[in-house]
C-alpha cells in the first residue's frame, strides 16, 4: 500500500515538474538533422514533453517485457 502510494506521490511530483518547467520555457529551438539542411523550429517545452512521453512509454514496454519473460 505504501509502495503504490510513494509512486503516485513520486508521478505527481514530476509532473508538477514538467508542468511548471513547460510554462518556463516558451521560447523556440531549431532542430535539424545532419545530413538533411531542413530544420524546424519547435517550443522546448513540445520537446520535452514529447521526449518524457517516448521515455515512459519506452520503459513500460521493457516492464510488460520483462514481466512476459518472468512467466
Amino acid at each position: 500500500m505504501f509502495k503504490k502510494l510513494f509512486s503516485k506521490l513520486v508521478f505527481f511530483f514530476f509532473f508538477l515538474l514538467v508542468i511548471f518547467f513547460s510554462i518556463e520555457n516558451s521560447e523556440n529551438i531549431s532542430i535539424g538533422i545532419w545530413p538533411i539542411s531542413y530544420k524546424i523550429e519547435i517550443p522546448i517545452f513540445f520537446l520535452t514533453i514529447v521526449s518524457i512521453t517516448i521515455g515512459v512509454f519506452i520503459g513500460m514496454c521493457l516492464s510488460l517485457y520483462s514481466r512476459i519473460n518472468r512467466k
